[in-house]
């Protein structure tokens, strides 16, 4: 179980990388997060509306692995903040303990309707959540706990890209802006 949890968390850091990046990775992001919005687009006419009337967005690329009882993985992404344009690069981290078995990745937009979770977010935060996933290639289904409150600031749309995974798991994710 030891040698486990210690090969997680060395494929958790390798996975969310160094505490700065540079001009080229901050460009590959921004490329990131407008193709991924295009794709979404097209399976969610409606995007483009909440975008619009939305306070900013986040956008994460997302790598994770999942074995019996542990999982793990982590991503990049940028937090855009629609008033000012201000951009926001950030690392993400995620832990779980769980059953399932799979790895998958995947792109997370979150729409921020409420400005001060969007402030939150950029600032860097945690969230906890008990989830269960089901992916295969480019189709998942998700749920979890903080799906079921109505008012929660947020709109959230993935977009599956390859893998497979069936896990119902209680997870950690942290986010964390990147020093400038």
């Amino acid at each position: 179980m030891t040698k486990k949890l210690i090969l997680l968390l060395l494929m958790t850091s390798v996975l969310v990388g160094c505490a700065t990046l540079g001009p080229d990775q901050r460009s590959e992001l921004d490329r990131m997060g407008a193709d991924a919005i295009e794709q979404l687009k097209e399976k969610n006419p409606e995007l483009s509306d909440v975008l619009d009337a939305g306070q900013g967005y986040l956008i994460v690329d997302i790598k994770v692995v999942k074995v019996p009882v542990l999982g793990g993985g982590g991503g990049k992404g940028v937090v855009v903040e629609k008033a000012t344009g201000r951009r926001t690069y950030v690392k993400v981290s995620r832990i779980e303990l769980g059953g399932g078995w799979g790895a998958r990745t995947y792109k997370v937009l979150l729409a921020f309707t409420d400005p001060k979770l969007l402030k939150k977010v950029q600032a860097g935060t945690w969230a906890y959540q008990i989830g269960a996933e089901a992916s295969a290639g480019k189709a998942a289904i998700e749920g979890s706990s903080q799906q079921l409150d109505a008012h929660k600031g947020y709109q959230l749309y993935t977009l599956s890209e390859g893998g497979a995974s069936a896990t119902w798991t209680i997870r950690t994710i942290r986010l964390k802006p990147y020093r400038d």
